[in-house]
């Protein structure tokens, strides 16, 4: 490795961990005022906290890496554009591909780091992080309901309990008022209720008994209804707050890329959907290579841009990514309802850029950025001049 790329190679990493630290933090402020408010309104322990923190990291940093490495390599080659050093080094022979060489190195580094996280890390954080919220969540079910207090633990229900046995957690007295539709509201009363528990699908279940609902809706003509039971189930879902809406139902986001074509297979052998585990396959490797292909855009586009520095850099890669995952986001919804081909849709994006990063660099090659840069351009050899007139 040659003082120049070593050079290189630093200055795109400082850019990079900056860059990651505020992309991260951006996308993960919504729920760290979450996490913060589990620990000031809902009493949960620190130490749990961060470590719903450390789970819910690995799908944070499988978005901001490839935006990080963008920004690394936009950030560094548009300093050494502005400071004239690219020109002095294409002046002295140096090709783009050559000056491009350590972006590229870096950009493959990210990908197997991303993709790392993508195949194992991030299968095992979505599973840890489900069973962490479900205990977490039916300890508060369990031990922190008060007596003669309404509790709004759940969202979208207010629960107030006269008696809970300590020994079984057995309610006594239950006075419920259901809100999570909102044309619809229920007002649930009971003589006693059990606590349920469904780990396997990060649910949990009230199991309420001789009680009556009082229901009221718009559709009703009289306006109110009036329902008896001796047992009524109600399902309660609980660390939905804190998955981000990007992120693929639970159960995929847990799987192998083994286990997803195995889950198609037996999908499409039981003629059900088989297209989201397939989609979900291939953006497991396409989201990686992507950050091969920013840095292969970003020597080519950082070294034509000439004002506007580091913060320009921002903009444009916070632009293109931004881009890049509305391709994946739309990409995934024809994929989902086999409209298009799985691999075809989640391929699409890096196939864009890697031809826009590839005209890029041809025109870099070919065609000099600058009336200044063609001045800087070494003078044809003797031989290759042709004989005199």
């Amino acid at each position: 490795m040659s003082l120049l790329d070593r050079a290189i190679l630093k200055e795109m990493t400082v850019a990079f961990i900056l860059g990651l630290m505020v992309f991260t933090f951006v996308l993960l402020t919504n729920k760290i005022l979450r996490l913060v408010e589990l620990i000031v309104n809902k009493g949960v322990g620190i130490l749990t906290v961060l470590q719903l923190f450390l789970y819910i990291l690995p799908y944070s940093l499988v978005v901001t890496i490839p935006m990080s490495v963008l920004l690394a390599t936009l950030a560094t080659f548009t300093r050494l554009g502005t400071d004239g050093e690219i020109l002095a080094m294409r002046g002295a022979g140096l090709s783009l591909s050559r000056l491009s060489r350590p972006a590229v190195g870096f950009g493959l580094v990210a990908s197997v780091l991303t993709l790392v996280i993508t195949i194992w890390i991030l299968p095992f954080s979505n599973h840890a992080f489900k069973n962490l919220v479900f205990r977490m969540t039916h300890q508060q079910a369990t031990v922190g309901i008060q007596e003669g207090v309404f509790n709004s633990e759940f969202e979208g229900l207010i629960l107030y309990v006269e008696h809970v046995d300590p020994k079984t957690s057995r309610l006594e007295g239950v006075f419920l008022v259901d809100n999570r539709n909102p044309a619809e509201r229920r007002v649930v009363v009971a003589r006693s209720g059990q606590f349920t528990s469904d780990p396997q699908n990060l649910r949990m279940g009230l199991s309420l008994s001789q009680g009556s609902i009082h229901l009221s809706a718009a559709e009703l003509t009289g306006g109110y209804r009036l329902l008896t039971f001796s047992d009524y189930q109600l399902s309660v879902d609980v660390g939905r707050s804190l998955v981000d809406p990007m992120q693929r139902p639970p159960g995929e986001q847990e799987l192998t890329l083994a286990e997803l074509r195995e889950r198609a297979a037996a999908l499409r052998a039981q003629g059900r959907n088989y297209h989201p585990p397939l989609v979900e396959f291939h953006k497991k490797l396409a989201i990686p290579i992507s950050c091969l292909l920013f840095a292969l855009v970003g020597v080519p586009l950082g070294s034509r841009i000439r004002k506007g520095g580091r913060g320009l850099s921002l903009v444009i890669s916070a632009g293109c990514a931004l881009g890049y995952y509305m391709l994946i986001v739309a990409g995934e919804g024809l994929g989902d309802r086999g409209l298009a081909p799985e691999a075809l849709v989640m391929w699409l994006p890096n196939l864009l850029i890697a031809l826009g990063g590839g005209l890029l660099l041809f025109r870099g090659e070919c065609y000099p950025a600058t009336f200044r840069e063609a001045l800087f351009a070494p003078a044809p050899s003797a031989s290759a001049a042709g004989p005199r007139s």
